[in-house]
């Protein structure tokens, strides 16, 4: 699993196209349920200290789920149908997160770390897609 801040620095610009898409904005989080079926839900996805991190309630389904089977999507959002502005879609694996001084950087005193489970993304792999025009551009990494 790589780590977001190693995307970041090696490909700055798709990763400032998805933290303007995806920071503390709602986004679509993939994950598997148990007989293979995929399963979305809607998530708040937040950058800090170097790392793409996404707090939920311990026993949630999608916690559950990453701890079965830690592979995910995670797609941002859109404003319409056109897609205006584009979007983009980022694959990798996710873990809870354990150590006390990640989970106090990753925090930053939003929410009660004893109510809620945090989880971190790592990044495998990217797509962002724009429509200029009539083109449909899309950009990978890696």
């Amino acid at each position: 699993m790589g780590d977001w801040e190693v995307f970041e620095r090696e490909a700055p610009e798709l990763a400032a196209f998805i933290r303007e898409r995806m920071h503390l904005k709602v986004s679509y989080l993939g994950t598997l349920r148990v007989d293979g079926a995929p399963r979305v839900n809607p998530v708040t996805p937040w950058f800090a200290a170097g790392r793409l991190f996404i707090r939920m309630y311990p026993g949630s389904v999608k916690v559950i789920a990453l701890e079965r089977d830690p592979r995910y999507a995670l797609h941002s959002s859109v404003p319409d149908d056109d897609g205006t502005g584009g979007e983009a879609v980022v694959w990798g694996r996710a873990s809870v997160v354990d150590d006390l001084d990640l989970l106090a950087a990753a925090n930053e005193g939003r929410f009660d770390p004893e109510r809620y489970a945090v989880l971190q993304f790592g990044v495998d792999e990217v797509l962002i897609t724009t429509y200029e025009g009539d083109d449909t551009v899309r950009r990978r990494w890696p």
